[in-house]
């Protein structure tokens, strides 16, 4: 009976280990969280508004829902982030010129996942918006 004491105390331990798993949702037992911007490529020119795709290992949800979001920002201001629960985002409201966008792979609790990407992109030319619903547009009629 001794023996089987320590044997059941392991079985019970791993089987509990296993069912805890870690706090990176459905990610490979093991796997680091990743995180990799597709489009677009790093240099590339592009007219804004333009639509930044990345993909990850991770499923992307809302914070609300226990799956782990994107930090999306630019130029280097983390702290000023967007939060994108999917894997595309419109980026909007940069003027002319070359700007570095960046994202991180943040836990629904906000705390880092621990993967980030970033890319440089020469913003050519800003589209024109339209203006809200309530405004005048200044037809001159």
């Amino acid at each position: 009976m001794r023996t089987i004491q320590p044997v059941l105390a392991a079985l019970v331990t791993a089987a509990l280990l296993t069912a805890c798993g870690g706090a990176g949702g459905d990610t490979e037992v093991g796997a680091t969280p990743n995180l990799s911007i597709i489009t677009p490529e790093n240099g590339d020119r592009v007219n804004e508004p333009f639509t930044l795709r990345f993909k990850s290992n991770v499923p992307i949800g809302p914070p609300a829902s226990g799956k782990d979001h994107v930090h999306v920002f630019a130029d280097g201001r983390e702290s000023d982030y967007t939060v994108v629960t999917t894997t595309s985002f419109v980026v909007k409201d940069l003027p002319v010129g070359t700007h570095r966008i960046g994202v991180t792979l943040e836990h629904a609790d906000h705390s880092p996942a621990g993967a980030t990407d970033e890319i440089t992109v020469q913003i050519d030319k800003v589209g024109v918006t339209s203006p809200p619903d309530d405004t005048d547009p200044g037809g001159g009629y």
